[in-house]
């Protein structure tokens, strides 16, 4: 196996919709097969794609289900980590210790779970495969209201310059950092009074991101960016190149 464009089987966290389920479809359009794991089918799954259950969080579950996405395909060569969930959006002083634990163990340690059961059989094979990261631009700055979703994203980017280093030559390893992507969690979050005009506004290209624009960037750095690893790009249209 290589992971230069030539790869027959991805495994997608959090794949059955937003972002992850963007990255599905440009997968199926390169002749992947594709295996999502995520907490739940989604009403109108996608045809030939497997679909199966999932809590990242969950130790021996994630160990597990790495077999079956495994049975019947070749042993799976590529993963993106596309799970995630909000965080509270309160002031520090005003947020839920557990609440901001349950964030970084869906984000970083759900990571970390999911890419280690992913490498395994790889590792001790001596195959090559590819992991995409999904980290965040609010891992770049300091942001209000934010503490606990930055700062899990900003060891998700850390995570992966780790893993990059440890497991090279065998697994490239890299993220990506999002900026706002009309996602349904985003939209979720607009239609409850969050307002982006600013976001519009600072962003250089003036616009949100679609989810399709941010998969094809997940898409090349999985499949075609052969010698580039340990890198989290920012894809947010200019928004952390913007100097005030």
């Amino acid at each position: 196996m290589t992971d230069a464009g030539t790869a027959r089987h991805a495994v997608v966290t959090g794949g059955a919709s937003g972002i992850g389920d963007a990255v599905v479809e440009r997968f199926v359009d390169r002749g992947l097969a594709v295996t999502v794991l995520d907490l739940a089918v989604p009403a109108a799954p996608r045809a030939g794609v497997r679909y199966l259950p999932l809590d990242v969080t969950d130790v021996d579950a994630v160990e597990a289900a790495m077999a079956p996405a495994a049975e019947g395909q070749p042993v799976p060569d590529v993963l993106v980590t596309s799970h995630g969930i909000r965080g509270e959006f309160v002031p520090a002083l005003e947020m839920d210790p557990e609440r901001f634990r349950r964030v970084f163990d869906v984000h970083v340690t759900g990571t970390f779970l999911v890419a280690r059961a992913f490498a395994r059989p790889l590792l001790e094979a001596g195959a090559s495969g590819s992991i995409v990261t999904i980290s965040s631009t609010t891992a770049y700055r300091g942001w209000t209201n934010q503490a606990d979703y930055g700062s899990a994203k900003a060891a998700v980017g850390q995570l992966t310059q780790n893993l990059a280093v440890e497991w090279a030559p065998l697994i490239r390893v890299n993220g990506v950092a999002p900026g706002h992507t009309l996602t349904p969690m985003v939209q979720e979050m607009i239609d409850q009074g969050y307002d982006v005009s600013a976001t519009e506004q600072r962003t250089p290209l003036g616009r949100l991101c679609r989810p399709d624009e941010m998969a094809r960037s997940i898409e090349h750095l999985a499949l075609d960016a052969s010698f580039v690893t340990g890198v989290t790009l920012p894809v947010d249209g200019g928004w952390t190149a913007v100097g005030k």
